[in-house]
């Protein structure tokens, strides 16, 4: 096709080359070629004959083929706002047939707006004009009225969206945002698109009045597969750039759908993975079932999606109760992959290690599956990093406020968080999938990760009331696309369950069923379509334990304990609430103790490698399968990053006062295993003296003054600020002289956490605690106010601003004082910027660690004569660009980090 015979909506750019960046090969790429592409894209990874698409389609009542073709038609309309002449302008191809720039025009401003939201200016502008004078028979459509358009807008407006987050065409009063000429060669374009794509439009609507907020519904997971369309339309080693016209049917056919298909077959996302059958658990696991997992194997299969409430003791074997309830799905073909989400880093790394040891054997021996780690990137898979979407060449930029697609794509999947979402499986913090329903930028590229995906929550009882919140609004997005989940625990409250199971309800579309109160425990809860079952279970002899308890409250008494545990040859933890106080602990202790070296912190302001060594030393010093010989005279001073999923068992404990959730898990890490009296491992009945759990507390007095807490332990007040749960912790566990599991498990949580605990609270601590009401009641209520209005559907009022994705903390987790990403940087010999940690491709995200604002607004500014250097890193690593960077080696400032030490204040 000559130039002087082409349409004129091929005068218009949709990829340009940088600056410079010519090489003799074409300098852009037509927007409608680049269009098409991401179109072709689409097509495939919609195709009728996916599971995703036949799920969609038939929530939707649409023949997967029809919603296919609407899909694949929003598509072909995504950048339609690239036809504004102030998008034009950002560029000029050497390519003279193109339309003029004009560098007058302020892109991204009100009056030019991005190309994202110029797309909606000129929508509107169609149904004033073009599609008001001619109906909606110009795209091929013989509906008209107000419900037509309106879906319209629905439609395209999910496509218009692919930047990541809704837009809408505001209060633009101009009939288009550019020139006549620029508004005569868009409506071309569309019809000439719509004459051949020949979308399939809903007749539904016209027959439903409830279809259209079903659709509205569902444009979230259809923004996140636009989205994931457009990253890898914008290819170029995929789609070369052409800048001569061609027939659009003919690049359809010959380049657009041939490439997209070859590129979505090397990329993964062609069938689906076969899954093996089940074998049993003694016979997968390698041993005979607990009660729980016994009851997982032999359940009654059911179709459809479902969810799994496990409560057992700690070291029952919850996981692997989940993992066979995993495989079972996987099995009947409901779920694909599985994400667990856990609470903390240190948990999912443990958790990681379990999964990587029978991942493989979910599916066929011929399958490949992916498994990616969602931080702590020694364990990242480098293959799947490639699998998912290889680094692409940049684009032209567009402007300060926004990246072009492969810009976007190639930030997104440099971060390992987000990209086990997409994995088959993935292991990461829950936070990742709380984001789904946050207005955080790409947020539907969660949605769809967790798609067909069974989510598995471990640990569920460490959600404050916040992330509470943010769990039930995923439970409800994710049964409303029909996914599956599992929430394990030990430790949960009633009131808890009962609002996470009616979660899951409404986004099934269920009536509320009532939870009733069990006193059983252990307890299996399974929620279907058809039923909600709960079966009280046994739980295996060798969890079946009292432990005692007993005080202590000065902190020198805690320090001879410690010794003499030394001496004698056993192995101790002592659990502290802050960090500050563990460091305190630790220092205290090595000055005493015959062999300081075998004095160990743990805690959470270690970089990630830092982090990984100590985990790894203490499952090898105090795990399973330890010995006498490891364990002998070892002490670890910790924070809470010991209580959750880690297998540790130690022979002596001492906690400082927490809640009672949290020093049951504690418990469990205190004789957790069977071994003999020198601590050998030993299939025999444990032969160590009777567990006792020592608590670091205030005495119990029946009637304290609101400071009784905070006047001995400053930081725990600090941490666990409704201080009346802390004394019905006390109390409770003075009256029943120690912990009994699983018979006396309700009894100790309810005790504290129950609807009528607070009666029992005395004077002197009520109004701290009615504070702390009404702080979790504004906590719940922020979660309401923050989270995705989700039957809005994809648009500007499904939230109240939607933010970019800075760091997970700001979103997930409502502390009164942020965390903050701090990036340990040094200087070499020759003066250049490197990673604290040099570990291979990933020593960037093992340089990193989690600290509060505040102790980070401490950390010594940027060196300026260094200014430049670090600029260039951040271009080079763009990561970096949402973390402090802090140049550690420096020796300024009061704050320090060893690997002994981790982040600390350096002593006056």
């Amino acid at each position: 096709m000559d130039w002087k015979d082409a349409p004129c909506f091929f005068r218009y750019w949709g990829k340009a080359k940088p600056s410079g960046d010519q090489n003799g090969e074409n300098p852009c790429h037509l927007l409608p070629f680049h269009s098409l592409d991401v179109a072709a894209v689409g097509y495939h990874l919609l195709a009728p004959h996916t599971a995703r698409c036949q799920e969609l389609a038939s929530a939707m009542s649409l023949e997967p083929e029809q919603l296919r073709s609407l899909f694949v038609f929003s598509l072909a309309l995504h950048d339609l706002g690239k036809f504004a002449r102030a998008f034009q302008s950002l560029a000029d191809p050497d390519l003279p047939e193109l339309v003029k720039p004009d560098a007058s025009l302020a892109y991204g401003t009100a009056e030019w707006p991005h190309h994202s939201e110029a797309g909606a200016v000129f929508l509107k502008a169609f149904l004033k004009d073009e599609l008001k004078r001619e109906g909606l028979r110009a795209w091929g459509w013989s509906a008209s009225g107000s419900d037509a358009k309106s879906f319209l807008r629905v439609l395209l407006g999910m496509a218009f969206g692919h930047h990541g987050k809704p837009v809408d065409a505001g209060n633009n009063r101009t009939p288009s945002p550019g020139f006549s000429e620029d508004h005569q060669a868009a409506w071309e374009y569309t019809c000439e698109v719509a004459s051949w794509l020949r979308p399939q439009w809903p007749e539904q609507l016209v027959q439903d009045r409830n279809w259209l907020k079903q659709f509205r519904r569902l444009t979230w997971h259809l923004a996140g597969f636009a989205v994931l369309a457009d990253w890898l339309g914008s290819d170029q080693s995929v789609f070369p750039y052409q800048a001569t016209p061609q027939a659009l049917g003919d690049y359809w056919q010959g380049s657009a759908l041939p490439r997209a298909e070859l590129a979505l077959a090397a990329l993964g996302f062609g069938a689906p993975l076969a899954p093996s059958s089940f074998p049993g658990v003694r016979r997968f696991f390698g041993f005979e079932p607990t009660p729980l997992q016994q009851w997982a194997q032999d359940l009654p299969w059911r179709p459809g999606p479902q969810l799994f409430v496990l409560e057992d003791v700690t070291g029952a074997g919850k996981t692997e109760a989940a993992m066979t309830l995993v495989h079972r799905l996987l099995e009947h073909g409901q779920a694909r992959g599985v994400y667990f989400g856990l609470p903390t880093m240190a948990t999912s790394n443990a958790m990681y290690g379990r999964v990587a040891d029978i991942y493989r054997r979910w599916f066929d021996e011929q399958q490949v599956p992916n498994l990616v780690l969602a931080h702590g990137a020694r364990h990242l898979n480098t293959d799947f990093a490639h699998s998912v979407v290889s680094e692409q060449a940049r684009d032209h930029a567009y402007g300060d406020g926004e990246q072009t697609a492969s810009a976007a794509c190639n930030q997104w999947f440099a971060d390992s968080r987000k990209k086990a979402l997409l994995a088959d499986v993935g292991v990461g913090t829950v936070d990742q999938a709380l984001m789904a329903v946050l207005p955080f930028k790409h947020q539907t590229l969660r949605l769809i990760g967790l798609a067909n995906k069974v989510l598995v929550v471990d640990e569920v009882h460490a959600c404050d009331d916040y992330m509470a919140g943010l769990l039930e609004a995923v439970l409800q997005a994710h049964a409303q696309q029909g996914g599956s989940a599992i929430l394990l625990t030990a430790t949960l409250p009633h009131s808890m369950k009962r609002n996470l199971v009616a979660a899951y309800q409404k986004g099934r579309g269920l009536a509320a069923e009532v939870v009733e109160e069990q006193p059983s425990f252990p307890l299996a809860t399974r929620v279907t379509d058809q039923s909600l079952e709960q079966t009280p279970l046994a739980t295996r002899d060798s969890v079946i334990r009292r432990v005692a308890v007993e005080m202590f409250s000065k902190p020198k008494a805690v320090i001879e304990h410690l010794l003499d545990t030394a001496e004698s040859g056993q192995c101790g933890c002592w659990i502290r609430n802050t960090v500050d106080d563990a460091i305190w602990a630790y220092q205290a202790l090595r000055e005493r103790a015959p062999d300081p070296d075998k004095v160990v912190l743990f805690h959470s302001r270690f970089v990630i490698a830092d982090r990984q060594t100590i985990e790894q030393a203490a499952l090898e010093r105090f795990g399973k399968t330890s010995t006498a010989e490891t364990r002998a005279g070892w002490i670890l001073i910790s924070t809470q990053v010991v209580e959750q999923s880690l297998d540790l068992d130690f022979d002596q404990m001492i906690s400082d006062l927490a809640p009672m959730d949290l020093l049951i898990q504690r418990a469990g890490r205190l004789h957790r295993h069977r071994r003999d009296g020198s601590g050998n491992p030993v299939d025999t009945d444990d032969q160590r003296p009777s567990p006792v759990l020592h608590l670091f507390t205030p005495p119990y007095e029946s009637r304290p003054a609101s400071d009784w807490l905070s006047a001995h332990l400053p930081g725990t007040g600090a941490v666990y600020r409704d201080h009346g749960q802390l004394w019905l912790t006390l109390r409770t566990l003075l009256d029943e002289g120690g912990i009994d599991m699983p018979g006396r498990a309700r009894h100790l949580i309810e005790s504290v956490f129950g609807e009528d605990a607070e009666s029992w609270i005395p004077e002197g601590l009520q109004q701290r605690h009615l504070d702390q009401e009404g702080e979790r009641s504004s906590r719940r209520a922020m979660a309401g106010f923050n989270r995705l209005k989700m039957d809005q559907g994809y648009s500007t009022q499904a939230s109240h601003g939607w933010m970019d994705d800075l760091h997970l903390d700001i979103g997930t987790r409502l502390n009164e004082e942020p965390s903050i990403t701090v990036t340990l940087v040094r200087q070499d010999e020759d003066g250049a910027l490197k990673p604290w940690v040099d570990a291979g491709p990933f020593s960037w995200e093992r340089s990193q660690l989690q600290a509060r604002e505040s102790l980070a607004r401490r950390l010594p500014d940027w060196p300026q004569p260094l200014a430049a250097q670090r600029d260039a890193l951040v271009e080079r690593f763009p990561g970096l660009k949402f973390s402090q960077l802090w140049l550690a080696d420096a020796g300024v400032g009061e704050i320090a980090y060893s690997a002994v030490l981790g982040l600390h204040k350096k002593p006056r």
